[in-house]
């Protein structure tokens, strides 16, 4: 995962990530109008029919229903069931392979015998190879991509014009930025990204980069013809943050862009706007700066009592409800997009942390994708948000954490690892050679 105790994070450690905030951290770190409330989202039909065509005259019955819809409610309205073949799917996408799959240091490498990409250990920079991935994701009723972009590494930065808008098929999908928003300093001692004067214009400079590159880009995803960009771990922004975020804007404005801008603010503990420590409460102000908030990912190293083990017997499921509606509880003004994750492991790359598993069987021999499933039909599509019709899979292909959907080679089950007592890694949980069993799971749920 990315953040955690606290704050986990959900990614493998990069040669130049001395202390990934998605590694978790010990756990000792630790009526206004309605109308007016619609305005921000009104186009939003508009633009998603660019990604499901329809005819203008169902466009335009949509609009009047979501108009009346407004006029006859007077507070903000509960998230309630959308048409899920109306819901806007996106999946997290990494561009740092084959370094990553180097020596191994994955648990689905380490199982006996092993289960590795359909593609094998590929590498990113190959525009074939996201080819491939696109055909399976736009086939899957995958919408966009998350391309990631690092402060510190702008030579994988550029393998999203070498690669990914190099592809042949770059058209029938869309993407967006996913900006490492940690990697401008994240402390791991207090679990926080102080924002100095450095980290302010080093923010801004990557945001006009990143604007002036990708923003026009026909493919890139916009809602109500705004580019939405995703900023990782905002929860863990103090210091100078609400003064980036409004010269950001600012500057935006200039050239007549208004970025449509999602903040990672969803989670168990969050670093309280002052600097002053983590909290359990919703950091109002922080909220404030974006347009809408979500979770990369709700894994917490510190719940192991709560929260480890199959989840038909664990409370990660309800516990993740009840935050997500604490969130849409305190902040009622701004759209909450729920993410969907078929699991979590990490200890082929962080054996040491000996964090727990999140296992992909629902319940005991229930099989592959079965959390995936249960997740969507009890989490994912519940919570989406009629305003800003969304969802985030973590991930499409975030191997070193175990939470890829992208098609594996196919394997039979086991729970077999390659550590002297056969089990280090899998902790007795089974996993399966799956094939494209979770892009199936997802095209059904959605209804694709």
């Amino acid at each position: 995962m990315r953040l955690g105790a606290p704050l986990p994070l959900t990614k493998p450690l990069l040669p130049c990530d001395l202390a990934d905030p998605r590694q978790p951290a010990p756990p000792t770190c630790h009526g206004r109008a309605a109308l007016a409330r619609l305005l921000p989202f009104r186009n939003a039909v508009d633009d998603f029919s660019s990604v499901h065509p329809v005819r203008p005259a169902a466009a335009a019955f949509a609009v009047c229903s979501l108009l009346l819809l407004a006029a006859c409610q007077e507070s903000p309205v509960a998230p309630s069931p959308k048409p899920h073949s109306d819901i806007l799917v996106g999946a997290h996408y990494y561009l740092w392979f084959p370094a990553q799959f180097a020596g191994g240091s994955y648990l689905r490498a380490r199982l006996r015998p092993d289960q590795k990409p359909q593609l094998g250990e590929y590498a990113s920079s190959s525009p074939a190879v996201v080819e491939q991935y696109i055909a399976w994701a736009a086939a899957s009723g995958v919408d966009f991509f998350t391309l990631d972009w690092w402060p510190s590494a702008p030579e994988r930065n550029a393998l999203i014009d070498q690669a990914v808008l190099a592809a042949r098929n770059i058209g029938d999908i869309r993407f967006c930025i996913f900006y490492e928003l940690w990697d401008l300093g994240y402390d791991p001692r207090t679990a926080s990204t102080v924002f100095d004067g450095a980290a302010v214009e080093r923010f801004l400079s990557d945001m006009d980069e990143i604007a002036s590159r990708y923003f026009a880009h026909p493919s890139y995803l916009r809602i109500a013809g705004r580019p939405v960009i995703i900023l990782y771990v905002t929860r863990t922004a103090t210091g100078r943050f609400a003064e980036a975020m409004t010269r950001f804007r600012a500057r935006m404005a200039q050239g007549g862009i208004d970025p449509f801008v999602i903040g990672d603010e969803i989670f168990w503990a969050v670093e309280k706007e002052s600097g002053r420590g983590a909290t359990e409460e919703p950091q109002h102000e922080r909220i404030a700066l974006f347009d809408a908030i979500t979770a990369y990912n709700l894994y917490d190293s510190s719940q192991a009592a709560a929260h480890a083990g199959y989840g038909v017997a664990s409370r990660f499921l309800s516990d993740s409800l009840a935050l997500y509606e604490r969130y849409r509880q305190a902040a009622p003004e701004k759209p909450v997009i729920p993410l969907a994750i078929p699991g979590y492991n990490d200890r082929g790359i962080r054996l040491e942390a000996d964090h727990y598993v999140i296992p992909r069987e629902w319940a005991p021999g229930a099989g592959e994708g079965t959390f995936f499933a249960e997740w969507l039909d009890r989490f994912t599509l519940p919570l989406i948000d009629p305003r800003l019709p969304m969802m985030l899979v973590t991930s499409w292909n975030e191997w070193g954490e175990d939470s890829a959907i992208e098609p594996a080679a196919p394997a039979p089950p086991t729970a077999s690892d390659r550590s002297r007592s056969g089990n280090v890694y899998t902790q007795g949980y089974r996993y399966e050679g799956y094939g494209t069993r979770y892009l199936d799971v997802l095209r059904e749920k959605t209804g694709r």
